[in-house]
């Protein structure tokens, strides 16, 4: 059996930008040839993986909330899967999907355990005390993968100041996305006028999970001082998630419900953007965003929060207006600036494509990653076929097969 198997392990986590990054890793992989498959319950990344002809492995053996009897029982059979399939490659994603999935990987013998941080279980503000439980568990299960990938190069020294693995282990893969075109200026129009906004009335999108971490909830607040003060505008938030009935709401309550637009789960992404004039991003946690690359790539003028993924990002002066998080009148004065100053907008958006186009582009990302998983198997196999089938055969990597070596390139 000369043709790699590549498991994706996901679980429960909702489909969201990191969703997108690896539908397009399986991709890149399946068009080299391999045969690649998705573990993940959720109907919405199952059924895209689906149509994209990614097999779907809808094992329900991690969800995201923490359940130890439950859990123990899902890493069994995660474990029994694992060693009955005999996937060359496993990768694993997320908090909670990694820690299962590295450790059923690594008990069944898989040769190659790749783990992407998306982001960790804790941010910048997040108690030390919670901090230093969350980095302990990601510090044991570093003990179980032959590489972790994060997405910016601050997570990567994160990673480093709190001890969670190597310098040797752990590599920086920013993000990368396919920038796309709007497909016709007919669609900006009628958006616009969906959403009742009034000539040059400023639109303010944000897209995104409605979940906690994306501080959401501060948006409609800055929202709410933005209509004291008289500003004309229309908040347009494009995603799904379990805070979406609280957020609108609260969007009543705060009496700002006629001009906020839910639109719910959508993928004409480059039409929302081209309908827009200003994408705020008030996000509490990022790892990387993708909607955040999303505005970069269509050049426009973005409002978002002075986190560590997103700082690593915007790099560079004039890139975007950054806020502190959890603040809303902070973000309602950044909003204000730019819905003032067109000549601010036009700025920020150049500069943000110029910083996309030359450090964010989706080929530099897969062919990273690619890189990545041949050198990991050519150290971990290399006898080449005879030893991927003696390792096909046992479920272990044979004794004389040496470890990988994992400085990055």
């Amino acid at each position: 059996m000369n043709q790699v198997r590549l498991l994706h392990i996901v679980g429960g986590s909702s489909f969201g930008g990191a969703a997108k990054i690896i539908l397009r890793l399986a991709q890149k992989m399946r068009a080299d040839g391999w045969r690649v498959d998705i573990l993940t319950t959720d109907p919405v990344f199952g059924a895209a993986a689906t149509r994209q002809g990614l097999g779907v492995m809808a094992l329900d053996v991690i969800r995201r909330e923490i359940r130890p009897w439950w859990d123990l029982r899902g890493l069994f059979r995660l474990y029994t899967f694992l060693r009955r399939e005999r996937y060359l490659v496993v990768h694993t994603h997320t908090s909670k999907a990694g820690f299962v999935g590295r450790l059923a990987a690594w008990l069944a013998g898989v040769p190659v355990i790749v783990h992407t941080a998306h982001g960790f279980a804790f941010h910048e503000r997040t108690p030390r005390v919670t901090r230093v439980f969350y980095s302990a568990l990601e510090r044991l299960a570093s003990q179980w993968c032959d590489r972790i990938v994060s997405v910016t190069e601050f997570h990567r020294r994160w990673a480093l100041d709190l001890g969670i693995c190597s310098k040797h282990k752990i590599v920086a893969i920013p993000n990368g996305i396919a920038s796309e075109e709007p497909t016709s200026l007919i669609a900006t129009v009628e958006l616009r006028r969906s959403w009742k906004a009034r000539p040059g009335e400023p639109v303010l999108l944000t897209v995104g999970r409605l979940a906690p971490e994306k501080g959401l909830e501060h948006l409609l607040e800055a929202a709410s001082l933005l209509r004291r003060m008289g500003q004309g505008f229309r908040v347009v938030l494009a995603g799904d998630g379990p805070l979406r009935a609280p957020l609108e709401r609260l969007a009543e309550n705060l009496r700002v419900g006629d001009l906020v637009t839910f639109l719910g789960y959508r993928e004409d992404i480059a039409d929302l953007l081209a309908a827009s004039d200003l994408v705020v991003l008030p996000s509490l946690r990022e790892g990387l965003s993708i909607a955040l690359l999303e505005a970069m790539a269509a050049g426009k003028a973005i409002v978002t929060t002075r986190i560590g993924g997103n700082m690593a990002v915007l790099s560079q002066p004039d890139a975007a207006v950054l806020v502190r998080p959890g603040d809303p009148q902070a973000l309602c004065d950044a909003i204000l600036q730019c819905c003032a100053d067109p000549a601010l907008r036009g700025r920020l958006g150049i500069n943000a494509r110029l910083l996309f186009k030359g450090r964010y582009t989706e080929d530099r990302m897969l062919n990273s990653y690619r890189q990545a998983y041949l050198d990991l198997l050519k150290a971990n196999c290399p006898g080449g076929a005879r030893s991927l089938r003696q390792v096909f055969r046992s479920g272990r990597i044979p004794a004389r097969v040496k470890q990988a070596s994992l400085s990055p390139r």
